[in-house]
């Protein structure tokens, strides 16, 4: 064993020096009584040794050389690996101790063995290996969360635990080198071998492909088409990265969402993009893809078209990819903002300035906190500085800010150094006051309708298409609102927000076709082929036409005329419903159930009886009719014959469907495809966030595969539970406060009663002096 290894080099070195016997083996080699203290070797073997060994005349000090005896063999038994030897003056073992409880066992070679040994390793409270002799026996404890359960030493899935640890968590693969971490895992588990960095980093590549595998074949089974999302990054090497993320609804009618690529590229132009998409496709065995959400980039126009072209081939294809390209939301609204707030108001700028100076000194930190204090405002949030290019970061600058606004107030009247710096002799734009901070209330109130509306078009956790529509029409009436308002800088922000929601949203473009084909055949080298004007995604509201609580009902028509005007809303309207039929009719041709007539004789013919004509002859009449009659009506046609839901009613559209899918089994594979359309490309972008944390200054030299192994099997193993590593200042200030007044009660409580037992003392200890003199 490893804890003999020491003692065995020791004994081999006194050996060659010329020290006394050494024990033999426990019970394999000869006993003391042929090779004891009292026998000597022979004649020969003394003559060779002191022939051999020269001895020193003018040291008369120096004992005379003791004979090499027999080289002394390993331990044998594996007992010996948990037991210490004990030993007599001659070197012979006459017991053992318990390296874990320091019991002595007696363990005489001729006359015990180790039997002994082996009845208390079974036996001894204080082995940690014990429970190895039944490995399916757990120990009962409790569990995380609380729960008690039965728990056994298995160290494969401890270090499969680990593996995903180093993923999840995104730590080093040196992690489980480090002094700390290793004795942590002494104490906690230490019959546990922790990997080093090698073996954990042929871990984590053997669960990425293992997880790989088991993506594709979820993909082939349960998977019925695939909506992609894709979005370029550029690391801090300046290295060019593309992730891909498939979102899609499985047989069971759950939402899914997988980053299945994050690779190099070598350019972000569009025909790369589309290339790259191509080549992620076939990696994966997608084939059947019916839209690409992407940003507004001029490049993923092009990537687009390569993709469409490429799709075109496969007869799998919908409406030969006409609805493939899906823009990003959420950088649409980014961009109508944007637009709007291109010249800020004399108030905002006054409050950020005045925010600026706060939390520029820790001086005025505290004077500023004091002063919340005596005019008792109660608010969690502390004052944030905001980034003027990022009006969602205005937002929250505002918002915290204008909680504040009595605090700032008088900080105005009584802080001299303040109101100097704002002030315009020193290049400032003022202190903010009662005026700029209505308008600064205003413009929070106006931006946190964006804000929310941003954070519900990012959800990648749940469905988010059907409801677009309605998003939509809430910023058409937003910008309405500014546009009617008495403000004149208002209703100049309003009008350009206005012209960005028509680029995208607003404007219904009617596309000449006889104009287009003229096009095509190009008269002239002059000018080029005249490109088609894109029109909204009309699958938004397909996606809102299968939801029961909307359909094509005169609700949906009314949200249409309101977000068009009544005489497009009308073309809008006829362009969704063709939209609906035609795609209703295309995956009729792909999904409808195949019926199988059979002519049922009747029992009555069939034993050679005539009283059950008339039934027979009823029965097809019935039969033809009522055929004849349900043929007229299609699926779509009877689900959009029953009553809607109610429209303020919280439908889990999911759930609906599958309770509802085996009435309408067409419509119900239109209805998973509609609906698991990302209409943002947030769950992309979202692994950049993943890379550029693990990507970091200390981890610069991992390869690209290695990388795409990190985020890919981190979104793969984390599920549903997102990562998030900053850290609110807010809740450290409370945490902070908390602990310093529960540790620093206690050391002025430990403090106190240390001087009062001091206290106490004295007069005893001059009773018990002067006693003796009494």
């Amino acid at each position: 064993m490893d804890m003999e290894e020491p003692e065995n080099q020791i004994v081999s070195m006194e050996f060659c020096s010329g020290s006394s016997h050494e024990e033999f083996g426990s019970g394999s080699q000869p006993s003391h009584e042929e090779f004891g203290s009292g026998s000597q070797p022979s004649q020969t073997s003394h003559a060779q040794t002191t022939a051999t060994i020269p001895e020193d005349p003018t040291d008369v000090d120096k004992e005379p050389v003791k004979e090499q005896g027999r080289r002394a063999m390993a331990d044998r038994s594996e007992w010996w690996g948990h037991f210490i030897k004990i030993k007599d003056n001659n070197d012979v073992v006459i017991a053992a101790r318990c390296k874990y409880c320091s019991r002595q066992v007696k363990a005489e070679t001729d006359r015990h063995g180790t039997s002994g040994m082996k009845r208390h390793f079974n036996v001894c409270k204080r082995n940690p290996h014990k429970f190895n002799k039944d490995p399916t026996q757990g120990t009962i404890q409790a569990t995380y969360g609380g729960a008690v359960g039965t728990w056994k030493f298995d160290p494969d899935a401890i270090r499969i635990a680990f593996t995903e640890m180093i993923i999840v968590d995104e730590l080093p693969f040196a992690f489980g080198e480090k002094a700390g971490f290793r004795k942590f895992m002494s104490i906690a588990c230490p019959r546990f071998t922790v990997p080093s960095r090698r073996t954990t980093t042929r871990d984590v590549v053997k669960m990425f492909f293992k997880e790989k595998a088991r993506l594709k074949k979820f993909f082939k089974d349960s998977c019925q088409r695939v909506c992609l999302t894709t979005y370029c990054w550029t690391s801090q090497q300046l290295d060019g990265y593309m992730t891909v993320t498939a979102s899609f609804i499985d047989e069971n009618w759950i939402m899914h969402k997988k980053i299945i690529n994050f690779f190099l590229v070598k350019g972000h132009k569009g025909d790369d993009i589309g290339r790259n998409l191509v080549r992620c496709m076939a990696e994966w065995g997608m084939e059947r893809v019916p839209t690409v959400t992407v940003d507004n980039a001029s490049s993923n126009d092009s990537g687009i078209m390569y993709l469409r072209r490429h799709l075109n081939k496969s007869p799998s294809n919908i409406a030969k990819g006409k609805y493939l390209h899906m823009r990003c939301a959420a950088h649409i609204v980014n961009l109508i903002v944007q637009d709007g707030l291109k010249e800020v108001d004399l108030s905002i700028q006054r409050v950020r300035a005045a925010v600026r100076y706060i939390r520029n000194g820790g001086t005025r930190i505290t004077k500023f906190k004091e002063i919340v204090v005596e005019e008792k405002v109660d608010a969690k949030a502390f004052l944030r500085i905001d980034v003027p290019t990022r009006w969602n970061s205005t937002f929250l600058m505002l918002k915290a800010a204008n909680v504040y606004e009595k605090v700032f107030i008088r900080l105005g009247e009584e802080d001299l150094t303040y109101k100097f710096d704002l002030s315009e002799e020193n290049d400032g734009y003022g202190c903010p006051e009662e005026a700029d901070w209505e308008n600064a209330k205003k413009m929070e109130e106006f931006l946190g309708h964006f804000y929310d509306l941003t954070t519900r078009v990012s959800a990648t956790l749940h469905v988010t298409s059907n409801t677009f529509f309605h998003e939509i029409a809430e910023v058409h009436l937003l910008i309405k609102a500014w546009l009617e308002s008495e403000d004149a800088l208002q209703v100049a922000m309003g009008q350009r927000m206005k012209d960005k929601f028509d680029k995208y949203w607003g404007l219904w473009h009617i596309n000449d076709k006889n104009k287009e084909s003229m096009n095509e055949k190009g008269k002239g080298k002059g000018k080029g082929k005249e490109k088609e004007k894109e029109n909204i995604n009309l699958l938004i509201f397909v996606a809102a036409v299968v939801d029961p609580r909307y359909k094509l009902s005169p609700y949906t028509h009314a949200v249409i005329e309101e977000i068009f005007g009544q005489e497009r809303g009308l073309l809008v309207w006829t362009a969704v419903t063709t939209c609906v039929n035609d795609l209703f009719e295309e995956y009729t041709k792909l999904y409808a159930p195949v019926e199988v007539t059979a002519e049922v004789e009747d029992s009555s013919t069939s034993k050679g009886g005539r009283q059950g004509m008339l039934k027979d002859v009823i029965a097809k009449k019935l039969k033809m009719n009522n055929g004849a009659s349900s043929n007229s009506k299609s699926e779509l046609d009877k689900y959009l014959a029953e009553d809607t839901e109610d429209v303020e009613m919280k439908l889990d559209i999911l759930a609906w469907w599958k309770i509802n899918e085996s009435r309408f089994p067409v419509l119900a594979h239109l209805a998973r495809d509609a609906l698991a359309i990302p209409i943002s490309s947030v769950a992309s972008e979202s692994a950049f966030s993943t890379s550029g944390r693990i990507l970091d200054d200390f981890r610069t030299s991992l390869t690209p595969f290695m990388l795409e192994a990190l985020v890919c099997g981190q979104d793969w193993l984390r599920r549903t539970t997102p990562i998030d590593i900053q850290e609110s200042m807010e809740e450290l200030a409370v945490i902070e406060k908390e602990l310093i007044e529960e540790f620093g009660c206690l050391h002025i409580s430990k403090g106190k009663a240390d001087k009062k037992r001091a206290c106490i003392s004295k007069p005893v200890e001059s009773m018990s002096i002067s006693k003796p003199g009494t």
